[in-house]
């Protein structure tokens, strides 16, 4: 309920003639006032009928009536614990894992709401009582359960089973495992990232669901009516004992104790408003966050990077072990029927800064992640400085891992998120304060070491998610995407400034991107994935100038494609003809032409067989270059061009002129040939 209010978009009000507004709000006033407010407000008229003093005897001096209140209160304490255990487990089971049998353990939960609860406390009976299944056995060890505590317990436990759980479910799958991911990429244990960074996110969820299963067992009747035995001063509950003072005639007693039983009510509702309240506000902040929301405006986000974007001073900041190189070794990875990545080896030398560059689904995060060891490869082995570290876990890696939306912990601090590294790791607590003061220093954040997470613009928020990953002086660091979520003038802000961050640390940097601007000038080799393979590695320029083949081309920025034959030692593009230097071909084969818009001149007049005739479609002007949208005649499409303003001045081009263009180079894939 919680999760769907916080993601539905917002609801526009519908505009009812006031007549139908009218009785709706009151028939609903009326309802409330009839079945709700009248009858309790009559409980507590006729619980203070005889005065405060005989309400006072009725509720205190009374000792089954006290002794009903004391076991209802244990009785309810004991249930809604135990069921805050399993809720616990059960939703982190259902939240965060997919696995046979999930569907059937999600109806179990609900179990209890289709069962009545006179039937769970047969149940109980037939199994633990005196002649059940079970009874010869606890008897012979003098186990008492049946029309005792342990019984009212069982039974209360299990009418208010799906409570805590049904509430922590959406709760979890709302705010996702990106917080417990980055828990475990910085070396948590499970009792740490539980304590520290997932029951701080679920806790308004958990206290809802509480404060739910508190309730139902405070007025729970049936399942405790079978089996308590109904002893009074034992195991009577504030529910059974209501009902035994009504068959009694005793009106002043009932009354007075179900008026206590409406107070708990009234203010559990109340609980439970303000909680409900405070989750759904604190899973809209979430959500927002993530959407990019709750980021602060663009212009402050770019002023801030801009002000701190001269180089940094060398901070002595001390290294835990000297930077490894990564060598993959054919790794396969697979997700049911789909493979992810294919038998793919790969080497990062030490100190190297490598981009895997790549479309949507080539691997390039599972990648990442297994190299982290935030997933294991089904095949192959990942070797740090000859070390085989396939089968360790992320913890024991030293890794650094930065994630696409940081990732951050939204209720720690500035300095509490970079420490978080150091404090599962045991370092004591003035060298955690001495290294956190040198990378807020480092990465120009001094003084906003007490603000949280949401009081921080998108740019800062990425600079404490990179110094929390340094903390421990990882051997390796690895960002995936970290830029994706920035406005276009952040994101090249802080990527020059992530490449001075990384020359001065030297640290061994792998950087996943789909943005081949960002990879080319962050990286010193850009590593070109595809369905889970690598197409392509080099330099920079090895990989931009000299593709290796049709899709890393037609991958690396805008390209203009062109369909011909292969007849005699020459490419036939239309009216168009390049020379094919890997000699003659006696039969005729196709041939896929690509021509950068940069690699083009234009002219107005044709130059013999090399020229192709177009008509200007559209003339945008960029910056010092021009771009022009042209209607290639020969081929039948458009195609795109740019060239300097200086050149367009001299050719005076206007939207429907015909010219010519010329391709400077032209790039020729044919089976495994190309130029």
């Amino acid at each position: 309920m919680i999760r769907k209010k916080m993601l539905s978009s917002p609801t526009k009000v519908s505009h009812d003639p006031a007549p139908i507004r009218l009785v709706s709000i009151a028939t609903a006033i009326a309802v409330m006032a009839v079945f709700v407010v009248v009858p309790l407000a009559q409980v507590f008229s006729e619980a203070l009928a005889q005065g405060p003093r005989a309400y006072w005897d009725h509720i205190v001096n009374d000792p089954e009536t006290r002794a009903a209140i004391w076991l209802t209160l244990r009785v309810a304490a004991v249930a809604v614990a135990a069921n805050a255990v399993f809720g616990v487990a059960a939703a982190w089971a259902i939240a965060r894992f997919r696995f046979p049998g999930r569907s059937l353990l999600v109806a179990l939960i609900d179990l209890p709401f289709a069962v009545s609860p006179v039937v769970a406390g047969m149940s109980l009976v037939f199994l633990f009582g005196l002649h059940g299944y079970l009874g010869p056995w606890l008897r012979q060890y003098g186990i008492e359960i049946v029309f005792h505590t342990p019984g009212l317990i069982l039974a209360t436990a299990f009418v208010t089973l799906p409570f805590v759980a049904r509430e922590l479910i959406p709760v979890m799958e709302a705010i996702g495992s990106d917080d417990e991911v980055a828990g475990v990429s910085l070396g948590a244990r499970g009792w740490q990232i539980f304590w520290w960074v997932t029951l701080p996110n679920i806790k308004w969820g958990l206290l809802y669901g509480l404060i739910l299963c508190n309730a139902r067992a405070l007025g729970e009747f049936g399942a405790v009516a079978v089996v308590s035995g109904r002893i009074a001063g034992q195991s009577d509950t504030m529910a059974l004992r209501v009902e035994r003072l009504f068959q009694e005639y005793n009106m002043p007693g009932a009354f007075a104790l179900a008026s206590v039983l409406s107070l708990l009510a009234i203010v559990t509702l109340v609980l439970k408003r303000l909680v409900e309240w405070k989750t759904t506000r604190d899973l809209e902040s979430r959500f927002h966050e993530r959407t990019g929301e709750a980021d602060r405006a663009t212009g402050e986000a770019r002023v801030d990077v801009a002000r701190h974007s001269a180089p940094a001073k060398k901070a002595p900041l001390p290294q835990a072990e000297a930077a490894g190189g990564i060598v993959v070794r054919e790794v396969t990875k697979r997700f049911g029927a789909f493979t992810a990545v294919d038998r793919l080896s790969l080497e990062v030398p030490d100190g190297s800064f490598v981009a895997l560059l790549g479309p949507s689904g080539s691997g390039k995060t599972t990648l990442l992640r297994i190299i982290a060891g935030l997933e294991f490869p089904d095949e192959g082995a990942i070797l740090y400085r000859g070390v085989d570290v396939t089968e360790r876990p992320a913890r024991e890696r030293n890794i650094g891992f930065v994630f696409q939306h940081y990732a951050l912990f939204r209720h720690m601090t500035v300095f509490d998120n970079v420490a978080f590294g150091l404090r599962v790791r045991g370092w004591k607590k003035a060298e955690i304060e001495r290294r956190v003061r040198e990378l807020l220093s480092l990465v120009k954040l001094e003084g906003m070491s007490g603000l949280l997470p949401s009081q921080l613009s998108g740019g800062q928020r990425q600079r404490v998610a990179l110094a929390r990953a340094l903390a421990p002086a990882p051997k390796v660091l690895l960002l995936d995407e970290p830029f994706g979520a920035l406005d276009a003038q952040v994101r090249k802000e802080l990527r020059q400034w992530l490449r001075r961050l990384h020359d001065e640390l030297s640290v061994t940097t792998v950087l996943v991107t789909h943005d081949q601007e960002e990879a080319f000038e962050v990286a010193d080799r850009i590593v070109v994935m595809s369905r889970g393979r690598v197409e392509q590695e080099g330099t920079p320029e090895e990989v931009f100038e000299r593709p290796a083949n049709a899709f890393v081309m037609d991958f690396l920025g805008n390209v203009n494609v062109f369909h011909g034959r292969l007849e005699g030692g020459r490419a036939l593009l239309g009216n168009l003809e390049v020379v094919y230097p890997h000699g003659s071909h006696e039969e005729s084969q196709p041939v896929t032409a690509y021509v950068r818009p940069h690699e083009f001149e234009v002219d107005r007049i044709p130059r013999g067989t090399s020229s192709l005739k177009a008509e200007v479609i559209r003339i945008v002007r960029i910056g010092a270059a021009v771009r022009l949208e042209l209607f290639a005649v020969d081929f039948g499409f458009p195609i795109r061009v740019e060239i300097a303003r200086e050149r367009l001045a001299q050719l005076q081009i206007n939207c429907g002129d015909r010219v010519f263009v010329f391709p400077k180079q032209v790039r020729l894939f044919v089976q495994h040939y190309q130029i």
